[in-house]
């Protein structure tokens, strides 16, 4: 196992921090000098990290233009990872989710027109390998958005497509018209949503989308050649792994997973695994752990009982069961909506792990708060910066990986239509990128710059919450097991009580949210106080011997301390407990 020695300090938060204040809060006088790390980092070379979704085209402009770029990803890595195990001013991720890069006609570029190049607004495939390796300085592999589902109208396949169909070929006789969904009039399926052939009367395609992204026959096998070759392109050119668009519309019916889509996603993940391990191979890395070479993630917006099939084809998808919305998770376990308790949150984490491991021995919860389809989560939590931190560290200490939507760590906010949700990141330095054309959201949100020295703001949280998940690998990899508090303020297993009566035991139970996660032959035990009060509770029952506190959560100050099995919880803490 490969172990970056990083350190990481345990920075106190300061009290007198206003619930409903800036985002902010109140700042301390922080020091000028870098602070440094004490405790070192165990990060396993795996696909179990912590991701940040990036829009590059919002993030950091590269050459002056107004517009993100790759380089401008690729000179501004420090913020995100600095490569230097010492330093605590980086957020600390070590993967990197990109929205489509590829050549396209949109700004949002889901509609791809060469998948393998660079669209022009974001550089050049030698800005590309430049990001390659500056990310692979500092162990972060970069996963890429893939669009599978359909391509531009304006793909070169596409634009052939419409010429043999205006030369009279049917799509028996034409190639090019049978790498897309192109029926007659006269047979033109009830499901899904068709569009008019350009300059034909006799032929439809499918546009699920628009019909500016024509849908791809995915069943075809020189699609299928070609998609292998996609793959092989990015995976030798330095991409660890792909995010997939809308998983559920290829080859789509009105059942969400159905045979042919479960057949296509399994070829796929099991052709990208294939070509992982070669790779791997070629370049001297191994995976240290978790069985795959390319460890593909999935949209498929959904409940927990329409997802876990889609991980039965070998990739992960995002926990739409507890993200995506002020309602669910996450989100609602810190807004406090009536009737929701923080055992719940815990209760959901082990039912949607121990269904998706049921399909996949390997899988891995992949967990978020929002992302660029879903307002911005701060918005959830009307821009209190205490719920903001209680929610971060409910998802970024949970098992899987957490992805942190770019300008999340700040409060960004954006909702609406999705140029508002896609909205310049706020340096606040100098460091300047245009919004998204057609954007009318003005992001009040504090800067990274006023955000980066205040040991109480929201940025210092995800970076002490992130640190903790890089110090103990058995965070993100670990099998979730619930406890709860029994009558007499003792926290109990969860498979003690009797159909989960746990829940109305006590009222303290909506505030506790504490669980073991256990991988390899390691466990650690986390305990959240989401609630406004503080909280003593016995953990003598929870390991067989004696436990110390290994690291703390503090969204506004306060005090975490065990004493003879009893330990204080300070409202909106967190304490991480390890046996001696």
């Amino acid at each position: 196992m490969k172990v970056k020695k990083i350190f990481a300090l345990a920075m106190t938060a300061v009290m007198g921090f206003s619930l409903t204040g800036a985002l902010a809060g109140c700042k301390d006088s922080a020091p000028n000098a870098t602070p440094t790390n004490t405790d070192p980092y165990d990060i396993p070379q795996d696909y179990c990290r912590t991701y940040y979704e990036v829009f590059v085209r919002s993030f950091a402009d590269g050459n002056g233009d107004g517009i993100g770029d790759l380089r401008g990803l690729a000179d501004n890595l420090d913020y995100l990872n600095d490569g230097d195990d010492s330093t605590t001013t980086d957020l600390g991720v070590n993967g990197i989710w990109m929205m489509p890069i590829n050549a396209s006609p949109t700004y949002h570029k889901y509609d791809v027109t060469d998948y393998y190049d660079i669209d022009d607004e974001y550089g050049t495939l030698e800005d590309f390998d430049y990001l390659v390796e500056k990310c692979n300085e500092r162990d972060i592999w970069l996963q890429m958005d893939l669009v599978l589902n359909h391509t531009s109208a304006y793909h070169p396949w596409f634009k052939a497509a419409i010429a043999d169909a205006k030369a009279g070929k049917t799509p028996e006789e034409s190639a090019a018209m049978q790498r897309y969904e192109i029926v007659r009039a006269d047979t033109q399926p009830v499901v899904g949503k068709w569009s008019k052939l350009s300059g034909t009367n006799d032929y439809w395609y499918l546009c699920n989308f628009s019909p500016e992204m024509p849908d791809v026959n995915l069943l075809n096998p020189e699609v299928r050649e070609e998609i292998k070759k996609i793959v092989d392109f990015w995976l030798e050119r330095g991409i660890k792994s792909f995010r997939l668009d809308a998983v559920p519309w290829a080859c789509a019916t009105d059942v969400m997973f159905n045979e042919e889509n479960g057949e296509f996603w399994s070829w796929f993940n099991d052709y990208c695994n294939e070509k992982g391990a070669q790779v791997a191979a070629a370049q001297g890395w191994a995976n240290d752990g978790i069985g795959r070479y390319c460890y593909n993630v999935g949209e498929v917006w959904g409940s927990n009982n329409s997802i876990p099939d889609f991980f039965g084809t070998g990739m992960s998808n995002f926990n739409y069961a507890m993200g995506g919305s002020p309602n669910v998770g996450f989100a609602d376990a810190t807004v406090g909506w009536v009737g929701y308790k923080g055992s719940s949150v815990v209760n959901q984490l082990i039912d949607v792990q121990k269904t998706v491991l049921e399909k996949d021995e390997h899988a891995i919860l992949s967990n978020f708060l929002s992302n660029h389809d879903n307002a911005r989560s701060a918005g959830f939590f009307d821009y209190d910066a205490l719920k903001i931190k209680k929610a971060a560290g409910l998802y970024l200490l949970a098992p899987g990986n957490p992805y942190i939507y770019y300008g999340e760590e700040l409060g960004m906010g954006g909702s609406g239509k999705d140029e508002n949700k896609r909205l310049a990141f706020n340096w606040g330095d100098g460091r300047t990128v245009g919004n998204p054309p057609n954007s009318d959201y003005e992001d009040e949100s504090t800067s990274w710059k006023s955000q980066t020295t205040d040991y109480n703001s929201i940025l210092t949280y995800y970076r002490n919450a992130i640190k903790l998940r890089n110090r103990f690998p058995e965070i993100g990899r670990g099998i979730i097991d619930g406890y709860a508090l029994d009558s007499n303020g003792a926290l109990k297993a969860m498979t003690t009580f009797q159909d989960n009566g746990y829940t109305n035991i006590n009222a303290k139970n909506s505030d506790i949210a504490a669980y073991m996660l256990t991988w390899k032959d390691r466990k650690i035990f986390i305990v959240h106080n989401i609630g406004e009060s503080e909280l003593n509770v016995n953990v003598s029952d929870v390991f067989d011997g004696a436990c110390e506190v290994v690291g703390t959560l503090k969204a506004s100050g306060g005090d975490v301390v065990l004493t003879d099995g009893e330990l204080k919880l300070s409202a909106a803490t967190v304490a991480v407990l390890k046996a001696k």
